[in-house]
């Protein structure tokens, strides 16, 4: 979003489109991503943008604390409002091929899904393209023996917040990984008196 935000200041007549293939605005910190207990690692002021202060009463996150994942997504939509950005956003766009022509420009296939009537594959020629997937984009599922034999659930980190009702039914949970969202799902569960075994991969 700085990026685009930057781009019309320079360029106020520019025809801007963002592809996003989450339903909100936000990434990790999109609505449909969140979770319970979910915060930032760092303090409110590290989690801004210099323009657009994080203020305690609109966003009721105190000096000196963590940003909460509901705040700093209500943060990242309102900066897109803010600043023009949000009604040129297509959400739920899967961007499927971009080809760069002789001519210099960009030819971007890109899928919208469109409720029950499924996917409708759209094309724009664009003369710059900006890639913004970041590192948090797509999932890295690793390959697990006997993972088709296994009887329980078997999902990544992205879909905690569409998976709680597994997670409820479940006495034992694995978590696989060492990061962040590894740590937040062994406490999440282990809080709820669940039997939780935490894997890391050993540096050998």
């Amino acid at each position: 979003m700085p990026v685009a935000k930057t781009y019309l200041e320079v360029n106020p007549s520019a025809h801007v489109l963002i592809l996003d293939a989450g339903r909100t605005v936000g990434g990790t910190w999109s609505s449909e991503r969140l979770y319970d207990g979910l915060q930032t690692n760092n303090l409110v002021g590290m989690s801004e943008y210099s323009d657009f202060p994080m203020d305690l009463e609109t966003f009721g996150v105190k000096p000196g604390s963590h940003v909460p994942g509901i705040a700093l997504h209500r943060y990242l939509t309102a900066y897109a409002e803010r600043f023009g950005i949000f009604d040129k956003i297509k959400f739920e766009a899967f961007v499927k091929s971009a080809e760069l022509k002789e001519d210099g420009t960009w030819v971007i296939l890109y899928e919208r899904r469109v409720g029950e009537e499924g996917a409708r594959k759209k094309e724009v020629l664009a003369k710059k393209l900006v890639m913004a997937t970041g590192t948090t984009s797509e999932p890295n599922m690793p390959e697990i023996r006997g993972a088709a034999d296994f009887g329980g659930h078997i999902f990544h980190f992205k879909e905690f917040q569409n998976r709680k009702e597994d997670m409820e039914a479940a006495n034992n949970i694995a978590v696989l990984g060492g990061s962040k969202s590894a740590a937040d799902a062994i406490y999440l569960n282990a809080s709820k008196g669940k039997h939780v075994d935490w894997i890391i991969r050993g540096i050998s």
